[in-house]
This record gives C-alpha cells, structure tokens and sequence, in this order.
C-alpha cells in the first residue's frame, strides 16, 4: 500500500520538531549573520537597477500619458445628432452587459471603446437611416480610475483617482499614515520601508522613505487605474505563509521560529509543493532570498532556518530558475492575503 506523501511529510516533521525542540534548549541555534548562515543555505539578492537606471525609469513613470478613458458598465452619456432633434438622448445608460440602447441602431455595444470609437459605431449604424450623421457623445458620469490602498493608513480601501492623482494624494485621501499612542506621543504605524507599489503585477521602483520622510517628489508618480499600495505594520510581529499549504495565511511570530514550526502552522505542504522553499526578507523592491530544500531539513542533515517578523515563505507549484520570478510569484497570493486580512479587520470593526 503506498503511504501519501503528506502523512510521511507530517510523521518526519512531528520527529523533527521533538528533536529540534530539545536541541534548542542547548542553544544548539547558530547567530543569524552572513558569516554563520549554514551551508545548505543559498542566499542571493535579486538583480537590482543600478541608481541611473532607477532615475530614469522614475523619470518615465512621471512622464507617463494617461490613457483614454474606456466605456464600461454604469457610464451615463448624452448623444446628440446634428440637425436631428428627434434622435437627441439626455440620458444614455451603459448597461451591465456592456450594451447601450439607442434609437434606430438598437443595441451598441461599447465595452472597452474610446468616445471617438463609440461615436464612430453610431455614426456607421445610422447611415442606414441618415445622411452624413454627426454624432456627439457627452459623459456626464463615467466610471471612476481607482487605486487600492492597503495597510496603515487611517482610511484603506479603493480610492477614486481624480485628475493626475500622485502616491502623496492617495495617502491623503485615505487620511494619511496611521497613528498610533506611546507613552503619550502620538507615533506613526506604517513600515516604510517595507511598502512597496505594483502595478500590471510589478513591483515599481518606489522608495517610500525618499519620498515620504525625505520628501524626493521624483517617487510621486501619478497613479493609473488598478494601482496597488500596501503599508505593512512598523509593529507587524507576524510571518506570511503562501502558496503550496494547505492554509495560505499570516502567522503570529514567536522567538526562534523556525521555517518547518510556520509550515506546521499553515497545515503542512500540499501534495503539489515542492521541497525547495523560498524565504522573502526586507523591502519588496529590493528583497533579500533565501533558498532551503526541506528534505534536507527532515533528513536532519542541516538545521532548520530561522524565521525573522514579516519574513515570506513561498511554497512554490513548480521550480522557479529566476529570482526576480520567486517574488513575482509569490505577489498575487501576498495581495489577496493582505487584501483579504484588511477587509476582515474593517468588519470586525464595524460589527463591534
């Protein structure tokens, strides 16, 4: 009878976790520091721009045109055409489905059209009725461009992009950084160095610290539509364990936490995960990686890996070859967990 995968995995790790247990009481750990880091231990930074390039690339991200606006579900528009008052529309509705309805032609649909390409449309259907149509079409209320912002600011959640809205009019609109009381001085909560920007599932070359505390307007980049924020906690005492487990989740730390103790937490491995296991440490736009093969780790022949507060774990599906690609990975599943921690806070609060 063949024994599964996740029994044996779990058989290993409860033997692992007795003997690594007593051993800690010797003080068996070693310091954490690049001299002493054990040998199984793979460690390596992700390529970097160098200072020039980052330069650069800040200087198109300011420089960026904004997109035409797109018609979508919930657009309201007047339509007018020229010399036919009877065909005049005050209050044209975009519905779910992405269609309007319009008089003579019927349904348009219009999903992802620009104005010009709409009236295009129109202008081509009423041919069949009218010669020459010139058709105009005014928004009166359009869908807005939002930016999710998430973490510790007083107010996260989606906010509307008005105008060539920057990074510092976002964290204003969501009523700046949150505060927190110390012996009775007020401090701020958010990690900034920690916080990072993606966009289209990139992480942008944003240096919070510069732009926030030092006050370098070349990081106030204007946002686009789908824009990301997340400010982590600077008093986070947690660690995030995603991908290939059978719960993805965030993990309260504890002294000495060992990287197969937060596996444990996360209900063990899934059948479909593989033994190499990337840890994710500091600034996402420049993060520091560390590469463990678990067998190894259950085999007893190297130590466990010592986990630090907001240290990643990513459990990939499949081998990863390129670093960059251990952190692109890892960011969706990041996303929704934070995503999904922020919006069950907010109602926490809310039902208390």
């Amino acid at each position: 009878m063949k024994i599964p995968y996740k029994l044996i995995w779990l058989s290993f790790l409860i033997l692992y976790l007795f003997l690594s247990g007593c051993a800690s009481n010797k003080n068996t750990y070693i310091e954490e520091n690049l001299e002493a880091l054990p040998e199984y231990l793979e460690e390596t930074y992700l390529a970097t721009q160098t200072t020039q390039e980052t330069i650069e690339e800040l200087y198109r991200l300011n420089d960026i045109e904004l997109p035409p606006y797109k018609l979508g579900p919930g657009d309201k528009m007047k339509i007018y055409v020229y010399d036919e008052p009877e065909l005049d529309s005050d209050v044209v509705i975009v519905k779910q489905d992405g269609t309007l309805s319009y008089r003579l032609v019927g349904e348009v649909d219009v999903t992802g059209l620009t104005i010009p390409e709409a009236t295009e449309i129109i202008e081509d259907k009423l041919k069949d009725y009218i010669l020459y149509p010139e058709v105009s079409i005014i928004p009166f209320e359009a869908r807005s461009s939002t930016v999710t912002i998430l973490g510790k600011v007083t107010y996260p959640g989606i906010i509307e992009i008005k105008g060539r809205m920057r990074i510092l009019d976002a964290i204003a609109s969501a009523g700046g950084l949150a505060l927190g009381y110390f012996q009775n001085n007020s401090v701020e909560l958010a990690d900034l160095e920690r916080t990072f920007m993606m966009r289209d599932n990139r992480i942008l070359p944003i240096d919070f610290v510069e732009l926030i505390q030092n006050g370098n307007l070349l990081y106030n980049i204007p946002l686009l539509d789908k824009d990301y924020i997340y400010i982590p906690s600077a008093i986070n005492r947690e660690v995030y364990v995603i991908g290939e487990v059978e719960q993805e989740g965030h993990y309260f730390y504890q002294e000495n936490m060992t990287l197969l103790q937060s596996i444990t937490f996360a209900q063990g491995f899934k059948d479909t995960a593989q033994s190499t296991v990337y840890v994710i440490r500091g600034n996402l736009s420049h993060p520091r990686l560390f590469k463990i093969n678990t067998k190894d780790i259950l085999k007893a022949k190297v130590r466990d890996f010592r986990l630090k507060p907001s240290d990643i774990v990513f459990i990939p599906k499949h081998p990863i070859a390129k670093w960059n690609d251990v952190v692109n990975f890892a960011l969706p599943s990041l996303q929704a967990l934070q995503s999904g921690y922020i919006l069950h806070e907010l109602f926490k609060d809310i039902r208390e």
